[in-house]
């Protein structure tokens, strides 16, 4: 097969019709990951930051420095706010825009402070795709179309793409020795682990253990589009990406729950069949219609 049949058949996967119920939970769940975000980190640190310690690494590098906690409270409560009203299906594309914007606006102020940290990358850049995403009506029946199939195979694509690009920068800048070198030995032990230290230095003692950590994430990075590309195999990776984000933190203390749960998010519901929903006790009347009146593919 060509190249550019390759890319044509790409083409006619992500614009392949799709449920409007698959939409809504994609884009609930993303909005309830924000809203957890929003919620459990102390962002009013921003405020204790001096402006030395900023590097304008954002687009908000424009803003003054530092961040008054007040505003900061403000962005924190409209976007759960607006996670709210995406879960109730109110007003769907304003309230999700909403709380984008809030957090996305929280993540560019923290990240651009010393180090440029990723911790929220994923999530913002998946929840970016359904800005643009149409929004099914409140008393809407269950469709076929385009426009509530393009959205969540887009996210499919891009957390596909984040982890490949994620375990390719590795390479390109430590290349096998990222793996088989003392690299993960040497991590583990400058770690501030708050929960098992003392399970971090045994691993870091172990070449093999620690060689098996460094191996096994960034085998899981690189083949992300496999995992994601079938429909079966969707929830092992989210599985996966639980049990080595899981690990990270554990061992090294840092949080990069914000990128599970976005694999979560959006790799479940993509991981069942198109004609069974998430919720099936608040779809039941949608799914009923939508067996009876239209034909769905056997994948999605």
């Amino acid at each position: 097969m060509s190249l550019r049949a390759m890319f044509r058949r790409l083409d006619e996967r992500l614009v392949a019709p799709g449920p409007s119920y698959r939409l809504r939970e994609v884009r609930a769940l993303l909005a309830v990951v924000m809203g957890i975000r929003l919620a459990t980190k102390d962002w009013t640190l921003l405020s204790e930051r001096p402006a030395s310690l900023t590097g304008g690494l954002s687009f908000l590098s424009w803003v003054p420095e530092p961040v008054p906690a007040p505003v900061v409270v403000a962005l924190q409560v409209a976007g759960l706010v607006g996670v709210v009203l995406v879960v109730l299906n109110v007003r769907v594309r304003t309230a999700f825009l909403v709380t984008w914007l809030a957090y996305a606006s929280l993540a560019a102020l923290w990240g651009s402070s010393g180090k440029v940290m990723h911790n929220e990358v994923l999530t913002v850049t998946i929840a970016f795709v359904f800005l643009f995403a149409a929004a099914p009506g409140r008393r809407e029946l269950a469709s076929w179309a385009v426009r509530w199939g393009w959205p969540p195979r887009a996210a499919l694509m891009v957390l596909a793409t984040v982890y490949a690009l994620t375990g390719l920068q590795k390479l390109r800048h430590s290349g096998p020795a990222w793996v088989f070198s003392d690299n993960m030995a040497w991590v583990l032990r400058q770690g501030h682990s708050p929960f098992l230290p003392e399970v971090a230095r045994v691993v870091a003692q172990h070449d093999w253990l620690s060689r098996s950590l460094a191996g096994g994430a960034i085998l899981l990075e690189l083949t992300a589009p496999l995992w994601l590309a079938f429909r079966r195999t969707r929830g092992l990776f989210a599985l996966s990406s639980v049990a080595m984000h899981g690990s990270v933190w554990l061992f090294l203390g840092l949080d990069y729950s914000a990128w599970a749960m976005t694999a979560i998010a959006v790799a479940v519901p993509m991981s069942l069949l198109p004609t069974r929903s998430l919720f099936p006790w608040r779809d039941r009347s949608d799914l009923a219609a939508t067996r009876a009146g239209f034909t769905a593919p056997a994948a999605a």
